[in-house]
């Protein structure tokens, strides 16, 4: 089977709505979206879990908030590298 690229997104913001998206529907996922699913993780895991976990906080104190920006920003880099998400 192929790999699923997934689709190129306008920003970071969608990508992360997609992915969360599909991590909450689990069991009810479709094939297709486990594959696509399993390519927006690998993306994510390209962070430390230091990283991953400040991006899914949803604590609002200053030093979570950066930490979270400081997430987003690696992801975004990341991901316009990859080509999913558009420059």
């Amino acid at each position: 089977m192929a790999a699923m690229k997934p689709p190129p997104y306008s920003s970071l913001a969608a990508f992360l709505a997609h992915y969360r998206a599909l991590a909450s529907s689990g069991a009810s996922r479709t094939a297709d979206e486990d594959r696509l699913f399993a390519e927006l993780s690998a993306a994510i895991a390209i962070l430390s879990p230091e990283l991953r976990a400040a991006l899914d906080s949803s604590d609002s104190t200053a030093s979570a908030r950066r930490s979270r920006e400081r997430a987003e920003l690696h992801l975004r880099r990341e991901l316009v590298a990859r080509g999913i998400v558009s420059d």
